[in-house]
């Protein structure tokens, strides 16, 4: 008598055991990868997102891996993958898993890049000005995960005199009455200082003319800008700022500023006399404590 052989595939003998009660052994299908995207801690930490598979065997744990290192991280998406390394490139593959065993992985993620490791400081934006000239330069839509931000910069004016004030205005408010300022600036033989509120309440550190000698001169300014995102005080900024064309012209400033306004810090902008001149550079960082 010809004997039937049973069906080795894996689907119609997990049928025939559940027909009889018994326990599936299927694992689930892979899932489908989705946006990945830097993490609280940009430099170390990326989500990923993915879709579970509609179809098959249910998965209880769902894991992401990256390339290279394979480091990895579970949950629901979007899975938070840390302990990567700063200014490194990483894609991320997911996988599902069950008590049978895992999925197979899904396909890879873009690519992304970590951000540089920079202690307590983090860069958020860099403007620097082309040809032509800028009448303005702006950092908008700042995020509120920091304690205090800093600017840093190197500006020149388009304007025809030695140098120029600069000033700027936060989340668009024009209000002249919501600032003022204290200044102090001077050389090795003469010092000034002034109180401004007003129209004058906006300046804040220098730029250096079109007068003031060689083209590639530039005044340098640090900026710090004060518990930024706290909404139950006024703002507070400080400017450090000095010039030397070439050996004349030399003069160092300090400044401290008020902003008359709870509000987050959102946007900055900054202005100087007719224009910024090419090659005016200013960046803009998060510092977290």
């Amino acid at each position: 008598m010809a004997v039937k052989k049973f069906s080795t595939d894996s689907s119609i003998q997990n049928s025939f055991k559940l027909s009889r009660g018994a326990t599936s052994v299927a694992k689930p299908e892979a899932p489908t990868i989705g946006a990945v995207a830097a993490g609280a801690t940009p430099s170390t930490e990326v989500t990923v997102a993915y879709t579970a598979a509609v179809l098959g065997a249910a998965a209880s744990s769902f894991t992401a891996t990256s390339t290279p290192s394979s480091l990895t991280g579970t949950g629901s998406s979007p899975i938070t993958v840390s302990g990567l390394t700063g200014n490194t490139s990483y894609t991320f593959t997911v996988k599902a898993s069950n008590a049978n065993g895992d999925s197979p992985a899904s396909a890879a993620s873009s690519s992304i890049t970590t951000a540089i490791i920079g202690g307590n400081y983090e860069s958020i934006q860099t403007v620097t000005v082309g040809g032509g000239g800028q009448a303005s330069i702006s950092f908008t839509t700042i995020p509120a995960t920091f304690k205090h931000l800093q600017i840093r910069g190197i500006a020149r004016s388009t304007t025809t005199g030695n140098d120029s004030w600069m000033w700027y205005v936060l989340n668009s408010d024009t209000t002249a009455s919501n600032y003022s300022n204290h200044n102090m600036f001077g050389n090795a033989s003469t010092a000034l200082g002034s109180y401004n509120s007003g129209s004058d309440g906006y300046l804040m550190g220098r730029a250096m003319g079109s007068a003031s000698g060689a083209n590639n001169v530039f005044a340098p300014n640090i900026m710090d800008i004060l518990d930024y995102a706290n909404t139950s005080k006024y703002k507070v900024l400080r400017n450090l700022n000095g010039q030397d064309n070439n050996g004349s012209r030399q003069l160092v400033g300090f400044s401290t500023n008020l902003w008359r306004n709870t509000a987050a810090i959102t946007s900055i902008t900054l202005f100087v006399a007719n224009n910024f001149a090419e090659y005016s550079s200013f960046a803009l960082y998060g510092i977290k404590g």
